[in-house]
């Protein structure tokens, strides 16, 4: 359901790549002033194109192929940054590779202004055609439900995902029209073949309660002879948010969609990757730690350290280290005075370097040591408290799923939420990691470790 979103992302990303190969043929040509022949091509074409997809990657770990962030008042600034970062990274590449036959100082610089001056000319063009809403699926959603409204807000706030609604069917008459102004609303069945044709939709959207009317049956049965997609709301609702709607929780449900957890292949290479992670986070560790400490004790007295108990897979309990950054308020260093509770934005226990640490997340270094005894994993669950666990499995009963897999340094739900100090948000991010649990894939744990480096360089850790 997200295929158009996933065209427009590739478009963006193969627009780029083509200025970036532009600019390389205008590079050639400025510098030897002569039309280049294949010979000068060929000399520097393998080097260029490794560099090229560098390039492409910097620009993911920047948010440049975030469709959502292109009209954002920052992107300028991030698309800047991209840049600077490319050039910086490619003069180390060429500087690794100095036995090689060329040096192109003249030319890698050329390259940089013209290929991202081409690719800001191709992104003002791709925001004013393609990403306007012009490639949009026209939807209607019949019935209405807490998680359509969720939708429509979303939807209505973000035209980049690709998914306009044109029409509502709400037979049990839960809404009024003029709610919704940006779409019409309707309240009998007879109205879906009516509304599809009048409002040229490919997909509609179903809410679970339909199923269980006889009439919306024979409605949504003579769909299967219309060029329409047709799909439930829970499906979509996973699309759209990344979550799994809190109303499927069922043991049913959980049984159906959880059962396969355990991919063999899958772990295996995981395992292999978890102990690379930990050495290189170790050694990053190491280089950091003497500069940190000394903050650290400078700014404030207490522990270098702090340990705390969490809970693991199968509820199983370890010790999690950490770079203290809190104030040391207790005996054992900690914060916290009246036990485990949650941490809030702007709180006050956090130190001035403490601020920074967990912007930058430097403060998870010490985690290392977790990865490497294979307590965590690189990419899963942030791994509570057993206090807080407590509390949120008595207000949650299906709580505990989210540890029948290992916990994580970072997670799904790490990179779209801020701080969970309530029951509201704590519930999101229950969604977001079964979410994660169901959807388990390598292509979505590199994008959750490409988003997380963007998180910490631009210190958007909390």
């Amino acid at each position: 359901m997200r295929l158009i979103y996933r065209i427009k992302q590739l478009m963006l990303m193969g627009g780029d790549f083509l200025a970036f190969i532009l600019a390389f043929w205008l590079s050639l040509a400025i510098r030897n002033w002569q039309i280049p022949n294949w010979p000068q091509i060929e000399r520097h074409l393998v080097l260029f194109f490794f560099l090229f997809l560098i390039w492409l990657i910097i620009n993911i770990i920047n948010g440049l192929y975030d469709l959502g962030n292109l009209k954002n008042k920052k992107s300028q600034r991030y698309f800047l940054e991209a840049s600077l970062i490319s050039f910086l990274t490619s003069i180390v590449f060429f500087y690794l590779l100095s036995s090689t036959m060329i040096a192109p100082k003249t030319i890698l610089l050329l390259n940089i202004i013209l290929g991202y001056g081409l690719s800001a000319l191709w992104r003002i063009t791709y925001n004013k055609y393609i990403n306007s809403g012009r490639l949009s699926t026209n939807i209607i959603i019949i019935g209405f439900t807490p998680e359509v409204e969720e939708l429509i807000n979303i939807l209505q706030n973000k035209p980049e995902i690709s998914y306009q609604i044109c029409a509502l069917i709400d037979p049990n008459k839960k809404i009024k029209p003029e709610k919704f102004p940006f779409f019409d609303v309707y309240h009998g069945l007879n109205t879906i073949r009516p509304a599809i044709s009048n409002h040229h939709a490919q997909m509609v959207i179903i809410a679970p309660h339909i199923h269980k009317d006889s009439q919306a049956l024979q409605e949504l049965y003579n769909l299967l002879f219309w060029n329409v997609q047709v799909h439930d709301l829970f499906s979509f609702y996973e699309v759209v948010t990344g979550r799994i709607p809190p109303t499927t929780f069922s043991e049913s449900w959980f049984l159906e969609h959880l059962k396969n957890t355990q991919q063999p292949i899958y772990e295996k290479m995981r395992i292999l990757f978890d102990y690379l992670a930990g050495l290189v986070v170790g050694a990053v560790f190491v280089l950091f730690l003497p500069a940190l400490a000394t903050l650290i004790k400078l700014t404030s007295p207490g522990p270098l350290f702090i340990k705390q108990k969490r809970v693991g897979q199968f509820g199983e309990i370890f010790t999690m280290y950490k770079l203290r950054s809190m104030y040391a308020l207790n005996k054992d260093g900690s914060a916290e005075i009246e036990g485990a509770q949650f941490a809030i934005k702007n709180d006050k226990r956090v130190t001035f370097i403490g601020k920074f640490l967990r912007q930058t997340r430097l403060d998870e270094l010490p985690q290392c040591w977790n990865l490497l005894k294979r307590e965590i994993t690189l990419i899963g669950p942030r791994p509570e408290r057993p206090q807080i666990v407590e509390q949120l499995k008595a207000k949650m009963p299906y709580y505990s799923l989210r540890h029948i897999v290992k916990p994580g340094l970072t997670g799904w739900a790490v990179i779209h939420q801020n701080y969970t100090d309530n029951m509201e948000t704590s519930l999101q991010k229950l969604q977001y990691d079964l979410f994660y649990i169901k959807n388990r894939s390598w292509l979505l744990d590199l994008s959750i470790l490409l988003k997380t480096i963007n998180v910490v360089t631009r210190r958007l850790g909390q």
